[in-house]
């Protein structure tokens, strides 16, 4: 005696992705254990992501209300302090360069990290100096 197996068909009948191509609903493989064909799940779920995308979001950027400045808003003194902060980090990160370089006894490294510390030494002065006299501009601002 035989046993005939009927082969699993993607259950999404006619509107099957390879109904087109094959004549009739894809073959389920056993190792899907759903009832679409692995080629009809990809499709509804780029369809899914499709219909997300496509919806408006809420709030978007002319509908957020926005904080009002007050008056002692200074937008150079934040700005100021995160130059001032990168700055910080790169010296940190030259510094780190330097020990490495006499770790590994590189004469060339050294001379090349020795210069960019400096350099980075330099401009964390100038930004230092910059977050100073703003910090003094929104002083004298707000006593007016």
């Amino acid at each position: 005696m035989r046993n005939t197996v009927t082969a699993l068909r993607c259950a999404s009948g006619a509107e099957c992705v390879s109904y087109p191509t094959l004549g009739e609903p894809s073959k389920l493989s056993h190792a899907n254990l759903g009832p679409r064909c692995f080629a009809c799940e990809t499709q509804r779920r780029d369809f899914d992501f499709e219909a997300v995308a496509a919806k408006p979001k809420a709030g978007t950027f002319r509908e957020v209300k926005r904080p009002s400045r007050s008056e002692d808003y200074v937008p150079e003194v934040s700005r100021a302090s995160a130059i001032r902060e990168r700055r910080r980090a790169s010296v940190l990160t030259c510094e780190r360069g330097l020990q490495c370089a006499i770790d590994s006894d590189d004469a060339r490294l050294m001379r090349t990290w020795s210069k960019s510390l400096r350099d980075a030494e330099a401009r964390l002065l100038w930004a230092e100096a910059d977050l100073e006299a703003s910090d003094r501009k929104a002083w004298s601002e707000q006593r007016r």
